[in-house]
């Protein structure tokens, strides 16, 4: 077992409401599970916020592949139009080569 630990930001450019998006991150060896945890995020109001606004990130594991985990950011904020950023950490248990058989 060998455990590595990536992390990865998703700029969020100026939208209205939920958005989702879909990423990935690619490791050097085969991922045998994995798991994704907010770092930490930013969200922006366009226009200056106001006490009632909420703001929402959530991110989500949606699998891996054989040397890639693939994961979602969905970001909302209640005030209405922002910008912002949201930084993941991507924690993958990859297979170890195989050692090289003896001479």
């Amino acid at each position: 077992m060998a455990l590595d630990f990536k992390t990865k930001t998703s700029r969020i450019p100026q939208t209205t409401g939920s958005r989702t998006v879909n990423e990935g991150q690619p490791f050097n060896a085969k991922v045998r599970t994995a798991q994704v945890a907010l770092q930490s995020f930013k969200l922006d109001y366009v226009g200056g916020a106001r006490p009632s606004d909420i703001a929402q990130v959530t991110v989500r594991s949606r699998g891996h592949g054989d040397e890639d985990v693939q994961y979602e950011v969905t970001t909302n904020y209640s005030g209405g139009t922002y910008t912002g950023e949201v930084t993941v950490l991507i924690i993958a248990d990859l297979e170890e080569p195989a050692a090289p058989a003896p001479h």
